[in-house]
């Protein structure tokens, strides 16, 4: 971001934070500044970052709210939230019903992911075209 180097995470109940690389020296007690809150009773499973033309967007998989695709737009501008809120905010997000059951995702080259899914019936790997 600006040049520099940044790790984008997500925290149970599911606020996403930008964490700046430099500061993470040993010892350091570093603080992250909350870009999104998605939801509470939630919980991160995975997270990947991809770019689809000129946008970029981040794709979590987590426990309780399906696939979501996280605008990445304004990332470095967002108001930080650093009040208490009642459902969501921050960054613009879309939960993509279609998704159901990933525990695991990556991407697959420039314009793909693949996705460990769990159903009924156990475990099976698909591919899909990124969003």
């Amino acid at each position: 971001m600006n040049g520099k180097e940044e790790i984008l995470a997500a925290y149970t109940c599911t606020p996403l934070v930008r964490i700046p690389v430099a500061e993470m020296k040993d010892g350091a007690k570093v603080k992250g500044t909350t870009v999104a809150e998605l939801g509470n009773r939630n919980r991160p499973l995975d997270i990947i970052i991809y770019k689809k033309g000129d946008k970029q967007f981040a794709l979590m998989a987590n426990s309780a709210r399906g696939v979501m695709k996280v605008e990445l737009e304004g990332l470095t501008k967002v108001d930080a939230i650093v009040e208490k809120v009642k459902e969501t905010a921050g960054l613009k997000y879309e939960t993509l019903k279609e998704l159901t059951g990933v525990e695991h995702l990556d991407k697959l080259g420039d314009s793909s992911a693949v996705l460990l899914i769990r159903d009924k019936d156990g475990l099976s790997v698909k591919t899909i075209d990124l969003p």
